[in-house]
């Protein structure tokens, strides 16, 4: 019995499948980052520049007033250190050199959202060649973190979801879009291990936000779907005068939300009701990412409920192919 929980946990985790299993998920986090970095390009004159609430400057200020420097030291970000090594210089605190870093993030997550294609695209094989490596996702990773601790009093949820989501993707080799169909299609378990750790990632967040909803008043009493939209700043919905003030609707509305994203993980980790579980928890993501304004962190959310379930994989038996896909993590079945 032992064995067979070995054996199967195993599986769950190493198994080989398909390197193109995340192929659309990656490029779909891909985008929500490049689409994150192009939002922050408005704020960098208010909150960065030289002098601005959250410039280099006044973050140390704050960290050494509230003796907090021992926990800052591991806010680590290229930012930081170029506002170090750049003092009272022109290029200290500037907003041409945060706009670039931006920009970068901009190319860089483009780049390894279509770097898989880039062969077909018939681009210097060296480019190609770097573009089904791992080093450009964990490079694109590495800067979503730098800037996400640089801005980290500013920070909201997705800068955790989305960065985690990237180090589970660059994980996973990448491969090349295969042209011919009859070509073996590359199997790894480095892809395994990079799509369960979302589906758990989100599975765990899922159930955290039932508790959490499950903790406030408001959804019991059935106003926490009009609490969504309550906040004035940056709402995307405005529902004064409109049917949705009806009691009805919204206390119906409530019940669905905190019924809806628990139900949905449960039936998307069941192979007879995976694309019903996973339709619910999409739907709930677009709901309450209208509703809240958080359409980024639904976004990401929602991606990452796609990585639900039993996924294709293989069983890689012993001997040279065995071997091959643990010395490499990749190998063609």
């Amino acid at each position: 019995m032992i064995r067979d929980c070995v054996t199967r946990w195993t599986e769950f985790w190493f198994s080989p499948s398909p390197v193109a299993t995340l192929r659309n998920v990656r490029r779909g986090l891909c985008l929500l980052a490049a689409i994150y970095f192009v939002s922050a390009l408005a704020d960098v004159e208010t909150w960065f520049a030289r002098g601005a609430p959250a410039s280099s400057s006044n973050l140390a200020t704050f960290f050494r007033t509230a003796e907090l420097t021992s926990d800052a030291r591991w806010m680590i970000s290229p930012l930081f250190i170029w506002d170090a090594l750049a003092g009272d210089s022109a290029l200290g605190e500037s907003t041409l050199v945060y706009r670039l870093y931006l920009l970068v993030g901009v190319a860089l997550a483009l780049f390894v959202a279509v770097g898989d294609r880039l062969a077909d695209w018939k681009v210097p094989a060296k480019l190609s060649a770097i573009g089904e490596s791992n080093w450009p996702s964990v490079l694109l990773w590495v800067w979503f973190v730098g800037w996400a601790n640089r801005i980290v009093l500013l920070a909201g949820t997705v800068e955790p979801l989305l960065s985690l989501s990237l180090a589970a993707v660059a994980i996973a080799p990448v491969g090349r879009v295969q042209s011919d169909r009859e070509s073996p299609r590359p199997v790894s378990w480095r892809t395994t291990l990079a799509n369960r750790l979302l589906s758990v990632q989100v599975t765990l967040i899922a159930l955290v936000t039932t508790a959490t909803l499950f903790a406030s008043p408001v959804w019991w009493n059935g106003t926490g779907a009009y609490a969504l939209v309550a906040p004035a700043q940056d709402r995307l919905l405005t529902v004064t005068g409109t049917f949705f003030e009806t009691p009805i609707i919204y206390e119906l509305l409530t019940a669905l939300i905190v019924c809806v994203l628990p139900v949905g993980i449960f039936l998307a980790w069941k192979p007879a009701t995976g694309k019903l579980g996973i339709a619910m928890v999409v739907a709930w993501c677009g709901v309450v990412g209208l509703l809240s304004a958080n359409l980024l962190y639904a976004a990401t959310l929602a991606i990452l409920a796609t990585t639900i379930g039993t996924k294709e994989s293989y069983r890689t038996p012993a001997g040279a192919i065995g071997a091959k896909t643990l010395n490499d993590g990749s190998t063609d079945n």
